[in-house]
């Protein structure tokens, strides 16, 4: 008998707080009920690569009128992120069981009040870079999808992928409105909401890097 992940079945048992896609493209059905979702709040946040979410988590409590939506791809930490969902009453957050680069196909233009990416694989060796989440494609879509006045909120603990992401949006026409490369040591550091990642990194002793980044025409 073939071994199946069991989060894969368990992920189906939150249908009000996990859209379980069986693979990573989006169907009709997750579509539909997204623009559900999106019709009963008065903004959305996105975060890409939402992990376990204790940022999901926390975004959520704070805004208890924006739909917060986590994309995460492995279903244990989908799952652990409905589960507690469910378990805080928390009818204002949802995951995707998808890919975060699906977002041209959830998303409409202008509907996004912000997107969050925190603490992505950096890839960090030259042949590996073309995996990077950060990417100019993606970052056109993210541009396109945000509202006025919206934001990409990013952090990471790899200094180089901090400077190189930097420089793709100053090259596709974003504005940086705030940069640290010491969190942890910043006037930013009372307003973050932290990972399980950023716990981990923090207790290595390890400076943390974010920046928020508006469209230039915006």
């Amino acid at each position: 008998m073939s071994w199946e992940n069991q989060y894969m079945q368990m992920v189906k048992t939150k249908p009000g707080f996990i859209l379980a896609e069986e693979d990573r493209s989006v169907s009709a059905d997750c579509r539909a009920e997204l623009r559900s979702r999106l019709s009963m709040h008065a903004k959305c946040f996105v975060e890409l690569g939402s992990g376990s979410g204790l940022h999901l988590l926390r975004l959520a409590e704070q805004h208890p009128a924006t739909l917060c939506v986590g994309l995460e791809i492995r279903f244990k930490r989908a799952f652990k992120t409905g589960e507690k969902a469910e378990r805080d009453g928390l009818e204002n957050l949802l995951v995707l069981r998808t890919d975060a680069r699906q977002i041209p196909d959830l998303f409409s233009r202008g509907e996004v009040a912000g997107f969050f990416v925190n603490y992505p694989d950096p890839w960090d060796k030259r042949r590996w870079r073309k995996n990077r989440l950060m990417s100019p494609e993606l970052l056109s879509h993210m541009r396109e999808l945000l509202a006025p006045g919206g934001f990409l909120r990013f952090k990471t603990d790899h200094q180089e992928y901090f400077a190189s992401t930097e420089q793709l949006l100053v090259a596709g026409g974003w504005r940086v409105c705030k940069r640290t490369t010491d969190l942890l040591s910043s006037e930013f550091v009372e307003s973050n909401i932290p990972t399980e990642f950023e716990g981990l990194f923090r207790s290595q002793g390890k400076p943390l890097c974010m920046l928020e980044a508006h469209s230039a025409t915006a």
